[in-house]
């Protein structure tokens, strides 16, 4: 992708973290660009953003950004200046013409000399294509690889530049797909989050298009019982509304393709809960053995975080993550290329139950060593682990030796991280003993010193808490 494109991207979305100001040398390093081109990244910016934007620059503090949280979003910002790079008009071009017109032709089409495109070509090839396992050809532009990755990659692409609006392209008309798709959701009593429902619009329109320039999925066979899947004779039905409207033939194994995204596509039942049946304990189609590895995992989980709240909403989640990577293994080449961008918050921020769900997951594959997992799926299960572990609700007693006061600034802080499970006692007490701790009914003590009491556990904290302090106290809570 352009490379002012991204250093504007990365700028922004860095700025917008938190309001304060950010030194040079922060920006530089996470940008990898000297002082002299962060100016002029931010001189540029300048001039892009909205009245409801505005970025400060101060000698001696740094940058700042500052913007109306009820005004224009930073994706908003960024979703036109993607679709005029020249990256995003190429790959338009090459899914609209998909190799029937010359090198020549398309670099004229960008404004390029045709030794700069054909330098560019190598560059793509090397840089931005090669994590999609994709390359692309010189003579007539295209392209290449397994089919299902050439999808995955224009899905990914055009949802990031149209976050917001219809499917662009003429070849199909996005109010017609988005009512399949509800029409979808109404016979199978669910609903689709909103931005899943608009990407499903967009995949359709994109195998489309595919399939009407003659490619074709290639799945294995006999990796998933597709037909006795809930999905598949509405998928089937929306396949045949396909090719009475648009005049292609909808081959069996690209319904295949198409249900397993309707069903990968986060949904939920209109009671709110994952759309599954509750009474068979496993999938819509009551699979045996979706239900013995969710079985399987379950007391595997439960041994190792003793907090976690196994309730109806839970037991839905896993199954439907069973019945998700079940999928996912019938389409390996769609599994090389999926990830999560927030894969990278849960390794730094929920560290310790990515490394116990990582151990369990490790622990499950020995039952079933044909299935495998990715960062995607440990990802998507660490979420789950975490939204559903259960706090007890507890009193502490906050000690902050300190010369001056900051306990209330401390609990507080500790509050907004901890949540409504803890109530923090910070008065002053006519000395600390077990006694004393008793009568004030105190759970735990949460202190920067040493502290000898043999009734309750006491937490270790810095004056201000660490990450790994407010993870020791979370773990008292589940204790």
């Amino acid at each position: 992708m352009n490379k002012e494109y991204m250093q504007l991207k990365s700028l922004l979305k860095l700025l917008d973290r938190e309001e304060r100001w950010f030194t040079f040398a922060e920006v530089e390093s996470v940008l990898g660009v000297s002082g002299k081109s962060v100016r002029k990244i931010v001189e540029e910016a300048v001039s892009l953003l909205p009245p409801s934007m505005r970025i400060e620059v101060s000698r001696g503090k740094g940058i700042m950004f500052r913007r109306d949280r009820h005004g224009t979003s930073i994706q908003e910002v960024l979703e036109p200046l993607l679709r005029e790079t020249p990256y995003f008009r190429l790959m338009q071009l090459l899914f609209e013409h998909d190799g029937k017109t010359s090198a020549e032709e398309v670099a004229e089409e960008l404004f390029m000399s045709f030794s700069s495109f054909k330098k560019w070509i190598v560059h793509l090839n090397r840089e931005e294509l090669r994590p999609f396992q994709l390359r692309m050809t010189y003579s007539a532009p295209a392209l290449k690889g397994n089919e299902i990755h050439v999808r995955y990659f224009l899905w990914k692409l055009f949802t990031e530049a149209y976050p917001y609006t219809g499917w662009p392209f003429s070849n199909a008309d996005f109010e017609r797909l988005d009512g399949w798709v509800s029409a979808f959701e109404r016979e199978n009593g669910m609903i689709y989050f909103l931005n899943a429902k608009r990407s499903l619009s967009f995949l359709i329109a994109i195998v489309l298009e595919r399939v009407k320039q003659g490619h074709r999925v290639a799945l294995q066979s006999g990796g998933y019982a597709w037909e006795r899947h809930p999905f598949f004779h509405p998928v089937l039905k929306l396949s045949e509304k396909l090719e009475e409207t648009y005049g292609v033939a909808i081959p069996r194994e690209e319904v295949y393709f198409l249900q397993s995204m309707f069903s990968l596509s986060q949904y939920h039942g209109k009671d709110g809960f994952a759309h599954l049946d509750e009474e068979s304990g496993g999938t819509e189609s009551g699979d045996d053995e979706e239900s013995r590895m969710s079985g399987l995992l379950i007391p595997i989980l439960a041994e190792t975080f003793p907090a976690l709240n196994i309730g109806s909403r839970f037991l839905a989640e896993i199954r439907e993550f069973m019945e998700k990577l079940r999928i996912d293994n019938a389409i390996p080449e769609l599994m090389a290329v999926s990830h999560s961008h927030l894969t990278a918050y849960i390794r730094e921020n929920e560290q310790p139950i990515f490394a116990a769900v990582t151990a369990c997951m490790r622990e499950w594959q020995l039952l079933f060593p044909g299935l495998a997992y990715n960062d995607y799926h440990l990802t998507k299960l660490t979420f789950m682990i975490s939204s559903s572990l259960r706090y007890k609700s507890k009193k502490a007693f906050l000690i902050i030796g300190e010369e001056f006061s900051v306990r209330h600034y401390v609990a507080n802080l500790i509050k907004r991280e901890i949540g409504d499970d803890l109530t923090i006692e910070t008065s002053i007490l006519h000395g600390l003993t077990d006694d004393i701790i008793r009568q004030q009914q105190i759970d735990f003590v949460i202190s920067t010193m040493p502290v000898s009491l043999t009734s309750v556990p006491v937490v270790l904290i810095s004056t201000i808490p660490t990450k790994r302090d407010l993870e020791n106290i979370r773990q008292e809570l589940m204790a």
